[in-house]
């Protein structure tokens, strides 16, 4: 009698012990009263991790958690993707949104004062121009996309624009091969600081006509790479940079207005590379016109508070 009772204590200890073990288990995996989630890879503290994740329906990112996006970040043509001030992406190496749809990124266009800005940023812990690809708007034909209040740094093509016209306004572009290409945009760039690309701003010949307004495009080495020469292109500080302006099409290119760190004409013409160079040009490119000249910085232009 006492040997069976014994035996059936400890089966029932054993049963118990296992219920706790299960129990446990499960707990760990709903994540034991913690506030992270598994969202389409992993998960941990405050972070989410996205791995070649494409939308199945609008989203919204917030600053409760740093977003961390591996391979292809696909926003499909009808999908929305708002990612509120004050949060932070890391890009993983090579990296890069694909834009079909909408994105929506920082303070309100519709919004007075700015909020916290998002960050866009390399996941390296030394980061380098180049780490991750960047944000391709691909031919999306819409213009309800805006970047406001938003560092973008350390990419091959910060802001890869093209037959589409997304509104940048009051960002920071650094870091990164080239900030902003414009192919086939008639995108409006105002209040930006482009600073330290190797090139700030870049467009493409086609008949279309960016708004170029109201900029700090400084301490680049080409500030601006153009070959659309429709582009607007005004009160701007262009300064301190090796390259202000590279003229690549055979037209001339009006672009004045604007102010170079000086009011000498000799100085200006050192930074600007056009038909002028011939020692240094090897096909036929016009001139760029950039009289009359600003006699002083906009000491307006550039990310607003």
């Amino acid at each position: 009698m006492f040997i069976y009772c014994n035996r059936e204590i400890k089966a029932h200890n054993l049963i118990n012990h296992c219920h706790s073990i299960l129990l446990t288990f499960m707990l760990i995996l709903l994540g034991c009263g913690d506030s992270t989630s598994v969202v389409n890879g992993s998960k941990k503290d405050n972070e989410v991790v996205l791995r070649d994740y494409a939308l199945s329906e609008d989203e919204t990112w917030d600053q409760e958690n740093i977003y961390i996006v591996h391979g292809i970040l696909q926003i499909p043509t009808d999908k929305v993707l708002e990612i509120l001030p004050g949060t932070k992406v890391k890009f993983g190496n090579n990296a890069q949104v694909k834009v079909r749809g909408i994105l929506k990124i920082g303070t309100s266009l519709f919004q007075v004062t700015l909020d916290d800005s998002v960050v866009l940023t390399s996941i390296n812990d030394n980061p380098e121009s180049g780490d991750w690809n960047g944000i391709l708007f691909d031919f999306t034909h819409g213009a309800n996309s805006y970047l406001r209040g938003v560092v973008i740094e350390y990419a091959k093509i910060g802001l890869d624009i093209k037959t589409t016209s997304p509104s940048v306004i009051d960002c920071i572009l650094r870091h990164n091969e080239t900030a902003i290409a414009l192919d086939g945009s008639d995108s409006i760039i105002q209040h930006n600081a482009i600073i330290e690309n190797d090139i700030g701003i870049r467009t493409i010949e086609r008949q279309n006509r960016p708004q170029i307004e109201r900029n700090n495009i400084t301490n680049n080495n080409t500030g601006i790479f153009c070959e659309n020469v429709q582009s607007i292109i005004r009160e701007n500080n262009l300064e301190n940079n090796n390259q202000s302006v590279w003229l690549n099409v055979k037209f001339n290119f009006e672009m004045s207005n604007n102010w170079w760190g000086t009011v000498v004409n000799e100085e200006i013409g050192k930074v600007i590379i056009d038909a002028n160079d011939t020692n240094i040009i090897t096909k036929t490119i016009g001139t760029v016109i950039y009289e009359p000249i600003s006699l002083t910085r906009y000491v307006d232009a550039g990310p607003r508070e």
